[in-house]
């Protein structure tokens, strides 16, 4: 009978709810103590076989243990909590496990929130900041640390994978700027107290800013994925509300990030998947704190959710500290685009589709061209075109520009089979006071060795760049109106085919 009462305490479980924590640890532990020591007991009474009770024990130990690691799995630092998911809104655990979110859920460090097609999630962080997830997303939480007593602590670290996201700076974000980070898979984006907008996918990152001011850096070896805090790059370009509506914009084949103006952004974030009225109202710096929703100020209903939502999951306490004085970032200029070019319609059918947002932007040369513009130079691939205007070049000067934007293209088969190919180390210098101009870079893609693509020449007085030698069958270059961009197209041929590439270059 002993052995029985044994066996049905080892049987019976119990909650942690209502517990405070540090007794519930220690009920836990003593449960833990008596379940291996009934169960082993237990074991030996009913198995007279010695292997046999070792077994047992074995197992009695194994399933304590379990208990143990789901113990530590559920103590995962808590993040925020959810305060709004409808539609198709699911948190997922590093582990793969995964469940639909619900308001009041706990979000955890190491989470990821994942949204479908007419999803959303909003949480609210523990230091008070806000983060809303839109449609089919994936949004983790890499690292989340609020410690009001010493800021110098705090670490906030996300990863947009792809969708659309919006983030309104906390606490422990605007008290250590230097720590805080949102990655996509091109870029990291660093924070001046901030409210922004996020899209990303694998080939273009776009971000608006509704409120403050971000930075954005391709990633690369001068700005890892994998480190923290914003990057300080030649390529770091930095965006704030007082450009309103435009966005920077950074594609795969882009090593500076551009900037959109408002009458171009066709393709901004709020655009490509629109916040819901939940979502709290744009507003300045000083008001920040007070997040108050658009319905909140039309329907009583919503106002009343969300002022219960506050109450039961209000932000942790502000405990006054000295604020920690961010680096100052050097603000670039982002000098809007000053060349485009077209991909001859004809190439169109022969291009296999890789998902290339690239190919959504293809369009005639006629769209291209409108009266403000004129085709400068053009291969049998491409046209390059620049605004009307007359030329002006500097007297004096030698300097070296920078790659911002390129596209190239392997053509074969009598121009039936046309692929994509990359450019790597770039260089472009350009001496004002001798007029001369030096260039080089390499295109890989597959089935061709790496193409050298070197020229070096003169400018002309309309700033065209004439080659005096050059590796490749067709080079063809110019000047901006205002000598501070440059671009360029190549040729060269193939036994069954050739090579064309585009590019552009900012000083």
């Amino acid at each position: 009978m002993a052995g029985r009462a044994r066996a049905a305490a080892c049987n019976t479980g119990a909650g942690s709810q209502g517990f405070p924590i540090n007794l519930y640890r220690w009920w836990l532990t003593m449960l833990q103590r008596h379940v291996f020591h009934c169960a082993f007991h237990y074991a030996s009474n009913l198995v007279s076989n010695h292997a046999s009770r070792w077994l047992m024990a074995a197992a009695c130990i194994f399933a304590c243990g379990g208990t143990l690691a789901a113990d530590a799995a559920s103590s995962a630092e808590v993040a925020g909590t959810v305060a709004l998911a409808i539609g198709e809104a699911t948190l997922q655990d590093a582990s793969g496990a995964a469940h639909a979110a619900a308001r009041g859920d706990a979000v955890r460090v190491g989470q990821t929130l994942l949204t479908g097609a007419n999803g959303h999630i909003h949480v609210r962080m523990v230091d008070g900041a806000f983060v809303s997830v839109r449609p089919q997303s994936r949004f983790r939480i890499e690292e989340y640390r609020y410690d009001p007593a010493l800021p110098s602590n705090n670490r906030v670290k996300f990863v947009l994978e792809q969708g659309v996201a919006r983030s309104i700076t906390g606490r422990a974000g605007e008290a250590a700027r230097e720590h805080y980070r949102l990655n996509t898979p091109l870029a990291a984006i660093g924070i001046r107290g901030t409210d922004f907008v996020v899209q990303a996918s694998a080939e273009v990152t776009r971000v608006l800013v509704q409120s403050g001011a971000v930075s954005m850096s391709p990633l690369g070896t001068d700005c890892l994925a994998s480190a923290s805090g914003p990057c300080n790059t030649t390529a770091t370009r930095v965006l704030s509300a007082a450009m309103r509506n435009a966005y920077l914009e950074l594609g795969s084949r882009s090593s500076v990030p551009l900037l959109v103006p408002a009458s171009k952004a066709l393709n901004s974030p709020n655009l490509i998947a629109p916040p819901q009225p939940e979502e709290p109202a744009v507003v300045s710096k000083a008001d920040s704190a007070n997040l108050v929703s658009r319905d909140a100020q039309r329907d009583s209903n919503v106002k009343l959710a969300l002022k219960n939502a506050r109450e039961e999951y209000p932000p942790a306490a502000v405990v006054q500290e000295p604020i920690a004085t961010a680096p100052v970032l050097p603000i670039l200029p982002v000098l809007p685009s000053q060349f485009w070019w077209g991909r001859y319609v004809a190439f169109d059918a022969a291009y296999v589709p890789t998902g290339k947002e690239s190919l959504a932007r293809d369009v005639l040369l006629a769209t291209l061209a409108p009266s403000t513009r004129e085709t400068v130079v053009g291969n049998d691939m491409f046209a390059l075109l620049q605004p009307v205007g007359s030329f002006s070049m500097p007297k004096s000067g030698s300097f070296d520009f920078k790659l911002a934007e390129s596209e190239a293209y392997i053509v074969r088969d009598d121009r039936t089979r046309v692929s994509a190919a990359t450019i790597s180390s770039p260089l472009l210098n350009i001496n004002f006071g001798a007029s001369t101009y030096a260039t080089a870079l390499t295109v890989n893609g597959s089935g061709i060795a790496p193409l050298s693509v070197q020229s070096t020449g003169t400018i002309g007085s309309t700033g065209r760049l004439n080659a005096g030698s050059k590796s490749v069958d067709k080079f063809d270059g110019i000047l901006s109106n205002d000598s501070s961009q440059a671009a360029y197209i190549f040729q060269q041929g193939l036994k069954d085919g050739f090579v064309a590439g585009a590019t552009r270059w900012v000083r």
